[in-house]
């Protein structure tokens, strides 16, 4: 069951403001990620479950000869070009190598399934937020989920499988090695300060994208999440 209402990809420039992009642009290859964009009201983490560590790591997906070549650009279609350019991307380091000075000198996203969560926390409550999805693989994608959290509550929990078409939040997602697909801002009734990105498998993110609400819009916003509050999967 979807534990509260949301409404996808309708929230517009009329009733957001601030919205704001992490496209992870001007970081080093390898580079440790967490409060780099502190100034834009997001502090960034990972948990992995099956290291010692846990490391966000850039990764450039303009390299070649990486460890992870799934990785390089260019990609496979899934709901959007592969051909779409990206640059840097977000991974869930799988090796500690080198990060004395911040920086891994062998950027790999973590292959173990499940492999684990990128964390991003707000300042302030938010109310949308959507994500490029690099290499997901079919065979992991129903255990990969993004969850909404405000004030330590779970508001919102939805499986990347529903992501696919038919599925509750129908994006047309298509996973697969290598595959690029954008999942568009999911809007969340009552707003949220964390989502937490659980992967199954390897994986990246780019361009997480969020806005906090214009004054006035939460009430409308609220008044539509009545009408999808009750919706199951």
């Amino acid at each position: 069951m979807i534990r509260t209402a949301a409404l996808v990809g309708l929230a517009g420039a009329s009733s957001l403001a601030g919205a704001q992009t992490l496209d992870f642009s001007g970081l080093v290859h390898g580079e440790i990620v967490n409060s780099q964009f502190a100034g834009a009201g997001v502090t960034i983490s990972a948990v992995n479950p099956n290291r010692s560590f846990d490391l966000a790591v850039a990764f450039d997906t303009t390299m070649t000869g990486t460890s992870d070549p799934d990785l390089e650009d260019p990609f496979e279609t899934g709901n959007i070009d592969g051909s779409t350019f990206l640059g840097n991307v977000l991974i869930l380091q799988e090796n500690d190598t080198g990060i004395g000075d911040g920086i891994a000198d062998d950027p790999d996203d973590e292959g173990s399934r499940p492999a684990g969560q990128l964390i991003f926390d707000f300042d302030t409550t938010i109310q949308s937020l959507g994500f490029d999805l690099v290499d997901l693989e079919g065979a992991v994608s129903e255990t990969s989920s993004i969850e909404f959290f405000l004030g330590g509550s779970s508001v919102l929990s939805i499986d990347f499988s529903e992501f696919e078409a038919g599925g509750a939040f129908d994006m047309g997602a298509v996973y697969g090695n290598n595959f690029l697909n954008r999942i568009d801002p999911i809007t969340v009734s009552g707003g949220f300060d964390r989502a937490v990105i659980s992967l199954g498998g390897s994986a990246a993110v780019d361009n997480v994208s969020f806005a906090v609400p214009a004054p006035g819009a939460a009430a409308l916003l609220g008044l539509g999440g009545l009408v999808a509050a009750g919706r199951r999967r």
